[in-house]
């Protein structure tokens, strides 16, 4: 009996008509019943090769030990019964290892019959690989032994041919099957991270149409304040503490270019003092480092004391100045002492000093001064979150169609391998996703 004629001849092709919907849901059920049903179908079918191949091997068995007991047929020279001899031993040997490795498996499973359907063909090779010569030997001697050792080779050859061609197209659906169930749970868990993926960004974009409200309300709470009376005060507050601050920076000037005529003194003077050469009291050394770095505070010290020192080391030639700088220096310390240069631009310092504290008491005392730089503070801060947030909308966005891009790329191939096993016309409804 043709085993593919008993396998194929006997079974409908499929059971889910031609044209149908399958719903998704009920896609995985149907599949393992499919391969269920497909093992069923092929169990019989491997159950009755594997008794034809079992006698098979047992008539080669029987083959074997008649081999071994046969005699030369008549007529045969002796250097041909000594070849003979000596290769029937290597086809007993062969054909033993053939019996003994060649084991039928416990299971009717096709899976397992292909595996045995490998393993099998690579025993028969290895043994035409070790016997074919000496196969030839044998025929000579022993004719009626080799015809039979042959006729079960071929018989074994053509079960194990028929064992596969009766479930490979079997195997195939079945692996196919496998394959749909795993097709289907990757779509479900891709579905599921395409939800997840969906309320992310349904949360995030929630979240930035709430942080666009509140910009909103802040930029119209600082446009309510910016246009109320007690904001125009402290906007003149402000430009008034501007125009002081002005002032000051004008008052640092002139003050910076009355000590500029005494710099080489001044320098020389430092310089001795770093050197020990001549010491400088501790209050004139503050008095000097003042004048050199902040001029606008030097004009607060008292400092008739460090230009009487300054004169009398001009005067004595300890400063090493030429007598035109030393002229130069001495003449421009009396006209500032004669002319009271430093108290009068002192005085301006302090007046700018005090007028200054004035203004900023009053503006620490309007609240809505404050309440402007937290308003501003928090559309600083709400317009940083949405920077941010809309970089996460993009970023999710790119996720959730690469997503649905291998989402389309499983559903395409399950189709594809739906058609294969129920039909070209069945098509998958994801209604119930």
């Amino acid at each position: 009996m043709k085993f593919i004629e008993k396998l194929f001849g006997k079974r409908k092709r499929r059971e889910v008509p031609q044209e149908s919907v399958l719903e998704f849901s009920e896609l995985e059920d149907i599949a393992k019943a499919e391969a269920e049903k497909q093992e069923n179908i092929l169990r019989p079918f491997v159950k009755d090769i594997y008794e034809d191949i079992k006698g098979i091997l047992k008539e080669l068995e029987a083959t074997r030990n008649e081999f071994l007991r046969a005699e030369p047929i008549e007529g045969a020279s002796k250097r041909g019964e000594k070849l003979g001899d000596s290769n029937r031993d290597n086809v007993d040997s062969n054909l033993k290892l053939l019996h003994d490795k060649l084991k039928i498996p416990g299971s009717d499973s096709p899976t397992k019959a292909s595996e045995f359907y490998a393993e099998s063909r690579a025993l028969m090779k290895t043994f035409s690989d070790n016997t074919t010569r000496s196969l030839m030997y044998i025929k000579a001697i022993y004719p009626q032994e080799h015809q039979k050792i042959n006729q079960g080779l071929s018989g074994l050859e053509d079960a194990l041919g028929e064992l596969q061609s009766s479930v490979s197209e079997g195997n195939e659906k079945i692996e196919t099957l496998g394959n749909i169930i795993e097709e289907i749970h990757s779509i479900e868990s891709l579905q599921k991270e395409i939800e997840r993926s969906i309320k992310k960004m349904d949360d995030m974009e929630s979240k930035y149409e709430s942080l666009k409200i509140k910009l909103s309300e802040d930029e119209s709470g600082l446009s309510e304040l910016e246009g109320s009376k007690e904001f125009e005060r402290a906007k003149q507050l402000e430009n008034d503490l501007h125009i002081i601050d002005n002032r000051m920076a004008e008052i640092e000037s002139e003050a910076r270019r009355l000590f500029t005529p005494l710099s080489k003194a001044i320098s020389r003077m430092e310089k001795q003092d770093e050197n020990e050469i001549c010491v400088l009291s501790p209050e004139n050394r503050k008095r000097l480092k003042a004048i050199q770095d902040e001029p606008l505070n030097a004009i607060g010290f008292e400092l008739e004391p460090f230009f009487r020192e300054i004169k009398t080391r001009v005067e004595s030639g300890e400063l090493g100045l030429k007598d035109q700088m030393s002229d130069k220096t001495l003449k421009h310390i009396q006209n500032v002492v004669d002319k009271d240069l430093i108290k009068t631009l002192n005085d301006q310092r302090q007046d700018c000093i005090s007028e200054r504290n004035v203004l900023l008491d009053e503006l620490k005392s309007l609240s809505i001064h404050q309440k402007k730089k937290e308003i501003e503070r928090e559309i600083k801060k709400h317009h940083s979150k949405i920077v941010s947030i809309n970089h996460d909308i993009d970023s999710e966005k790119k996720h959730l169609n690469s997503l649905e891009e291998e989402l389309e790329k499983k559903r395409s191939l399950l189709l594809s391998n739906i058609h294969y096993i129920f039909g070209d016309k069945v098509q998958i409804r994801y209604d119930n996703l």
